[in-house]
């Protein structure tokens, strides 16, 4: 990067509806004057600390890439990880409770192999 950079402001809540219209995929959010100001931004994306539009927190991630026209950040939308957790599991009947596991183990000890 030579000179000076003339950055526009960043307009998140576009960057944000963009992402969570395709899930998994890296969207530019904005293109920063300098590595200070876009590593900081992407450092408070993930916990949408000062940024809304990237709420609940950690449902985004970022990154930064050096161009010739300064620093794009790029946020991707992962969805909300809180929801895959081990009890909505066994709700969903993914996964088996630690009784139930038992009980399956213990019919399996006494069947007689063939």
């Amino acid at each position: 990067m030579s000179g000076h950079v003339k950055v526009g402001r960043a307009d998140h809540q576009v960057a944000a509806r963009q992402a969570r219209e395709l899930p998994g995929q890296w969207v530019l959010a904005a293109t920063y004057g300098s590595l200070a100001s876009a590593a900081d931004t992407a450092r408070r994306v993930p916990t949408a600390e000062r940024i809304p539009a990237y709420r609940p927190a950690g449902t985004f991630t970022a990154r930064t890439e050096l161009t010739q026209d300064g620093v794009d950040l790029y946020v991707r939308y992962i969805g909300d990880q809180s929801s895959s957790g081990f009890r909505e599991s066994i709700a969903a009947g993914l996964t088996e409770d630690l009784d139930a596991f038992e009980r399956r183990m213990a019919t399996a000890i006494r069947r007689p192999e063939c």
